[in-house]
């Protein structure tokens, strides 16, 4: 009985975080050169491309300007 408890707990922890129904990428993320490449409309350069939650770290993940590797957002 223990065991199916935990077992119960774990996947409704497991579905509450979300991890495990968020398999797909978002349609709007490339990867270039190793690292994932986000839009963001105010980085620290502008609007463009950053490495994913880089865009307020000034001087680090600038990609690049809409157009950047043929990318839109």
């Amino acid at each position: 009985m223990r065991t199916l408890m935990y077992a119960a707990a774990t996947i409704i922890a497991i579905a509450a975080s979300g991890s495990f129904f968020s398999a797909t990428a978002n349609a709007e993320d490339f990867v270039y050169k190793g690292h994932k490449q986000c839009w963001y409309d105010q980085g620290w350069k502008g609007p463009g491309w950053y490495w994913c939650g880089y865009q307020s770290r000034d001087g680090k993940g600038w990609g690049g300007p809409e157009g950047f590797q043929g990318w839109h957002h």
